[in-house]
């Protein structure tokens, strides 16, 4: 897996992630925190920073959904940042 690909499943699983937990959908949250526990070893492994992370992002083109998603989640300026936002 690239580092691109690491960052881009690392936002989009805690965005999905912080909204299952909001919407109460999850009855255990054990097995999705080892899973977030081991992307944020990987991260830190390649060390990859906040910031990497954030230059990415303004540059991926993630598909309508999951960039609400993130935006809502876990980076609030990037709905603004992008040209994509409620299209289909």
């Amino acid at each position: 897996m690239t580092d691109e690909q690491l960052i881009e499943n690392h936002t989009i699983f805690f965005a999905y992630f912080c909204y299952l937990i909001e919407q109460n959908l999850v009855d255990s949250t054990e097995e999705l925190c080892e899973i977030g526990m081991k992307l944020d070893e990987e991260i830190s492994h390649r060390r990859i920073t906040n910031s990497q992370i954030e230059d990415y992002l303004k540059k991926v083109n993630l598909n309508p959904q999951d960039q609400l998603m993130v935006g809502k989640y876990i980076y609030p300026a990037f709905n603004l940042n992008s040209d994509k936002t409620g299209q289909c």
